[in-house]
């Protein structure tokens, strides 16, 4: 849900788009057997002429652009995702709803992570700390108004409080954001990191969990902070992807399992009943299997390099390799593809995925074999 990858802002316009589906080397696609994962690139409409209802779709639609950093459930079978001012909503039938590019400036161009609080609004965290101060807010998707909730004032318990001085991640339970918020602890340690619940009515906080984060973790997320990931259960169980450690606390934030990992670029989205998909650390061996359903050649094309955690794009860059791991009430279980996302999220009965940057970017619906 949170904005990794710092992303510039992008214009849509003018880019590549596919009018047909398209399969590698022109070969009968593949399916998905009852043991395999599927991951089926998401096709949405790029651009429309008009605005409101009377909008209509201008050209095919595309299924491979510019990387998503920041995606979230809709609350009703669907997603949105943001991008430096890049919006789009894909609904439960695979329909884009909307697309749309916001002005510099504009509030919604400055989101770093969101959640669904209903079928009509997101939890948002905006601000950079460079021009906005972090801010969590509610919006409403039907008018695309922002309500900002309070804020903590800096210093107004001391010469060493720095306020919100940053938030990392957010999710949404019972009508509670539950929020990750970083707070330097000089003059000897780095930052803590601490986990809120927060009333979206009156602003009232609660501090569930709190724990360090040090200097030399996630190096390669410099000049921001080490990044944190975060999801809840409808049990209201939460989810912790730090770069050292996957955490599970209970409501009350009361620690129930912690296991160690070493990551850049932490991750974690979360089913209602707890099956967790965890981004992070190592690969380690595993019999599980993926194959690439429907798509663009394009698509496929951009998602195969990533279907391993050692790859390199067609540049010659090495791609993010921290690991997949599901988890769920019977244990840990490393799956070796889709290394290195941006962003993920539960929603629809699948997880959907953003992988990719600038012109390689592709949304995966990823759907676990029927098996399981």
């Amino acid at each position: 849900m949170r904005d990794r990858g710092g992303a510039r802002r992008r214009t849509l316009h003018g880019a590549a788009v596919v009018t047909a589906i398209m399969f590698v080397s022109g070969c009968t696609p593949p399916t998905a057997g009852p043991d395999d994962w599927a991951l089926e690139p998401i096709s949405f409409q790029n651009s429309f002429v008009g605005t409101g209802p009377q909008a209509t779709p201008a050209g095919p639609p595309t299924d491979r652009t510019y990387g998503m950093h920041v995606l979230s459930s809709d609350g009703a079978g669907g997603f949105w995702t943001a991008s430096s001012g890049s919006w789009l909503h894909v609904g439960a039938d695979g329909e884009t709803l909307a697309r749309f590019d916001t002005e510099p400036g504009d509030p919604l161009s400055r989101i770093g992570a969101m959640a669904p609080l209903s079928p009509t609004e997101l939890v948002v965290l905006q601000g950079d700390r460079v021009h906005v101060m972090p801010m969590l807010s509610v919006l409403d998707t039907t008018t695309m108004a922002v309500r900002d909730l309070p804020g903590d004032t800096v210093g107004d318990e001391g010469d060493l409080d720095f306020g919100d001085f940053e938030f990392g991640d957010v999710a949404v339970h019972e009508g509670d954001a539950i929020v990750v918020r970083y707070q330097p602890r000089p003059p000897d340690d780095y930052l803590d990191y601490e986990v809120l619940r927060v009333d979206l009515d009156s602003g009232a906080r609660t501090l569930l969990h709190s724990g360090p984060v040090e200097i030399d973790e996630a190096p390669s997320a410099r000049p921001g902070v080490p990044p944190i990931g975060i999801d809840v259960d409808d049990a209201g169980r939460v989810y912790l992807a730090t770069p050292t450690a996957r955490i599970v606390l209970a409501a009350d934030g009361t620690e129930l399992s912690r296991e160690p990992q070493v990551a850049d670029h932490p991750l974690v989205a979360v089913a209602p009943d707890g099956t967790a998909l965890w981004w992070g650390g190592e690969p380690e061996q595993s019999d599980a299997q993926a194959v690439i359903v429907g798509g663009s050649s394009e698509a496929r094309e951009a998602v195969e390099p990533r279907m391993h955690c050692d790859a390199t794009s067609s540049d010659g860059t090495r791609l993010r390799s921290d690991a997949l791991r599901l988890s769920d009430s019977g244990g840990q279980h490393p799956l070796p593809f889709l290394c290195g996302a941006n962003a993920a999220a539960w929603t629809g009965g699948s997880w959907v995925v953003a992988t990719g940057g600038e012109g390689d970017g592709v949304v995966i619906r990823l759907t676990p074999p029927a098996g399981n």
